[in-house]
């Protein structure tokens, strides 16, 4: 919860540093929207904080990022190739920057929200991961947005393939540390080895999506581990959740209808 915080808190600070170079009012708009989910995905996590720690140890859940090593890495990592660009603001670290924003929006939450799915499988915490069914619809509309921007600033901004890669590859490495260290083996259905596998695929279709050759082309790599907890998610599918009727409500979020039940949320 302290890094999926930390995530969407830097972006409400960072989206309007590349909104303010976008000329395009469709895609300012995008991003004016994409501002607003951050903020209230943000409010969604506090939300669950409060509900679930108790009032003496929220502190040390927000303030985690600073007291615990890897993730303080791994945050760092993040704002330093945002605070890039803030500080110099040329061509070559505005790419960087979009680069930096695409491989968060398309590969830093997913692990996170995979936790919480998993414990719905059971049938643990199955309104938590409703609300997290909700935010990762719009982290993959955000990611639907960059799918677009990317090809279209490759042709613009100085950059490499190389340099691609390597943002993707260290992504990768600095996700698997964390998740492993947070969760590890230590929770049922998840393992080291299924973290690396499900990591390195988001990487490949992130890859493939902005045109370019998966990084880890071996067959393990090219189907998530977690196919199971699709269901959960819901995003890949028609909207229509189900769940068991004795044990938890029935609820579906489907964009093209009006969504009901706010208030119960």
């Amino acid at each position: 919860m302290s890094y999926l915080t930390f995530l969407d808190s830097v972006q409400t600070c960072n989206i309007p540093h590349l909104k303010s170079s976008i000329t395009a009012p469709e895609i300012s708009l995008c991003m004016a929207e994409q501002i607003s989910q951050e903020g209230m995905h943000n409010q969604s996590y506090q939300y669950l904080i409060e509900t679930i720690i108790p009032p003496d140890r929220r502190s040390q859940v927000y303030e985690f990022w600073r007291t615990d090593k890897v993730l303080k890495d791994r945050c760092e990592f993040i704002a330093r190739l945002y605070q890039k660009y803030i500080d110099d603001a040329t061509p070559e670290n505005y790419f960087i920057a979009l680069m930096a924003d695409f491989l968060l929006e398309g590969l830093y939450f997913y692990n996170g929200f995979i936790y919480f799915y998993n414990l719905a499988s059971r049938m643990l915490m199955p309104g938590s991961a409703d609300i997290f069914k909700m935010i990762n619809r719009d982290e993959l509309s955000h990611v639907r947005l960059y799918q677009k921007l990317i090809p279209e600033a490759r042709k613009i901004f100085p950059h490499s393939v190389e340099q691609i890669y390597e943002m993707f590859d260290m992504a990768v490495n600095y996700e698997c540390r964390w998740t492993n260290h947070i969760v590890g083996n230590n929770i049922l259905g998840i393992t080291e080895s299924s973290t690396e596998k499900y990591t390195k695929y988001l990487a490949n279709i992130r890859l493939r999506s902005i045109g370019l050759e998966p990084l880890y082309p071996e067959p393990k790599y090219n189907k998530s581990p977690y196919t199971h907890l699709e269901r959960f998610s819901d995003t890949k599918k028609d909207g229509h959740t189900k769940a068991n009727f004795f044990e938890a409500t029935v609820t579906s979020y489907v964009m093209s209808s009006g969504v009901t039940g706010w208030d119960e949320i």
